[in-house]
């Protein structure tokens, strides 16, 4: 889960590949596999952080392959 909260990170403050955030957020729904928790974690992160995991997700699947840089 870890791995998937900082390249969510890295996707807001630097870039990084969008098949690397998906394979992260595959293994990140391994462990949180329903939708309900998947989206109160979401919101506790967005809280802490500012970054959300549905925006860097979505992002990451609307491109498929190549980098991607949510940052402002």
């Amino acid at each position: 889960m870890l791995s998937f909260f900082n390249d969510v990170e890295a996707a807001y403050e630097r870039h990084i590949q969008a098949e690397r955030l998906l394979r992260s957020y595959a293994a990140f729904k391994q462990v949180v596999p329903g939708k309900g928790e998947e989206k109160r974690i979401g919101r506790e992160f967005e809280t802490v952080s500012g970054y959300s995991l549905y925006r860097a997700v979505q992002e990451a699947k609307s491109k498929g392959k190549g980098s991607i840089s949510l940052g402002k």
